[in-house]
Parts: C-alpha cells; sequence; structure tokens
C-alpha cells in the first residue's frame, strides 16, 4: 500500500483541506479499485485512523484505496451558521479523489464507513446518496442525534449543535437518518457495530428496532467494548471483510 498525504482546495468550503489516502501501489493500467471513504469521530480529523488503528495493515489484505477526509467536530453537515462539509464529503471530494487516482466511481465499488460523529456521517452520506454508495458501516455511530442532542448534559455545547443543526428539531429533515432510511431508494446495505458498554449502545439499538420495524435488511455485530479506538480497531476489520461478502 501506499500512504498519501493531499493538500487539495475545496472549492465548497474555500479553504485548502488535507486528506489522507491508502491505495495500492502496483494498480495496473485503466484499472480502478473500488474506494472506501473513512471516516472520523467527534474532536477528529484525517490522521485518526492512521494513528489510533492499524488500517494500513489491515487494508494490505483487500485491494482497494481509503480515503480518510477532515471534518472537524461538522456532524458531516451543511452547518446552519458555519461550512458545508456535507456537500464537500459526500460530492466535492469524491469527484476531486477520482480524478487524482485511479478509483472506481461505480456505485457498487463505493463504501463509507466512520466511528461515532463518523457512523452518523457514513449512513447520513450513502443514505442521502444511495445511487452512489453500496455500502455503509457505522461503529458507535452517533444514529439518533435528535435523541442525542435533547438530552445533552453539557449546556455549554448548546450554542455549538445550534451552529450545526440550527434550533429547530432534527425529525424528519435531511440531517434525520430514520427519515433518510425510509426515502432511500435502493437503501445501501448497512453494517452496525456498537460495544455493549458503550454510551451510545442503547441509541444504536433504538435505530436497529427502526430498521426491523420497517422491514430493512441490516448486518448487526456486537461484543464487550467502549467508545474506544481498542473496540475500533477491532471492527473495522470485520468492516473489511463484510465489503467483500458477496
Amino acid at each position: 500500500m501506499a500512504f498519501v498525504e493531499c493538500q487539495i482546495k475545496s472549492y465548497v468550503l474555500e479553504m485548502n483541506v488535507s486528506v489522507n489516502v491508502l491505495i495500492p501501489q502496483d494498480i495496473k493500467k485503466d484499472e480502478k479499485v473500488k474506494v472506501l471513504y473513512l471516516l472520523h469521530g467527534y474532536i477528529g480529523n484525517q490522521t485518526d485512523w492512521m494513528r489510533y488503528s492499524s488500517i494500513e495493515r489491515y487494508a494490505q489484505n483487500h485491494r482497494l484505496a481509503i480515503i480518510m477526509p477532515a471534518a472537524y467536530n461538522s456532524y458531516y453537515t451543511n452547518m446552519a451558521n458555519g461550512f458545508k462539509y456535507f456537500t464537500y464529503i459526500s460530492e466535492e471530494l469524491p469527484d476531486i479523489m477520482e480524478s487524482m487516482f485511479p478509483i472506481s466511481s461505480k456505485r457498487e465499488d463505493n463504501y463509507v464507513c466512520g466511528l461515532s460523529m463518523g457512523g452518523y456521517g457514513a449512513f447520513k452520506i450513502a443514505l442521502t446518496f444511495p445511487n452512489k454508495f453500496s455500502k455503509a458501516a457505522s461503529l458507535s455511530g452517533a444514529l439518533d442525534v435528535d435523541t442525542l442532542l435533547r438530552n445533552n448534559d453539557d449546556r455549554s455545547r448548546d450554542q455549538f449543535y445550534k451552529s450545526i443543526f440550527g434550533s429547530e428539531p432534527i425529525t424528519n429533515t435531511k440531517n434525520d437518518l430514520f427519515h433518510l432510511v425510509k426515502n432511500a431508494q435502493p437503501v445501501p446495505d448497512l453494517y452496525i457495530g456498537c460495544g455493549t458498554e458503550d454510551f451510545l449502545y442503547d441509541n444504536n439499538l433504538q435505530f436497529i428496532d427502526f430498521l426491523k420495524k420497517h422491514q430493512i435488511p441490516y448486518t448487526y455485530e456486537a461484543s464487550k467494548g467502549e467508545h474506544n479506538w481498542a473496540f475500533w480497531d477491532a471492527y473495522i476489520q470485520k468492516v473489511l471483510k463484510w465489503l467483500y461478502k458477496s
């Protein structure tokens, strides 16, 4: 695998941004490899997966590119008062990456995965653009953001969340995964992994109950674990294997 640190210009964000890329270095002429957009969590950036997991080593066994962008604390959202990170990550970035690297633009070759805030972002991206992404995985995802924000115990974050989502409820909007999954055609293959000691465990179970109620297929794996890199490092290996299942 080759590891490439990119500095690119985003016209959507109107700034230069950082993206880390893992890609096979023996790509044949005219070959287009599969691609996984791998998203970080809250307080993270494009370096997290490389610093805290062994993603490069695991990727050696899979012929795909892994693209790790920075979205900071945006919740992968076009912020009510701020930057359009959703448009950047879901639309502009794939176009830029496809112009720079030999990666496939086919739906069946495009995947997205993330942890925590990135789990929310991964599902949001794939469910908004189900014709672009065939599979999406969430690890310890903040899947019910509306409930999460309403139950927020840290009132100092209220203004921060309002700058992202605005003051109105998220339910039945483009930021609501429950709303998106009901309207996605076709629904991408969904993978959900969460530790049973994770503070977002109940949040994940609520989303799974919703999928069951609406007879939407999914893959779910859980085991003892908390909201930390020990769990995510173990489960990204499961995600990579799941991506290659027919």
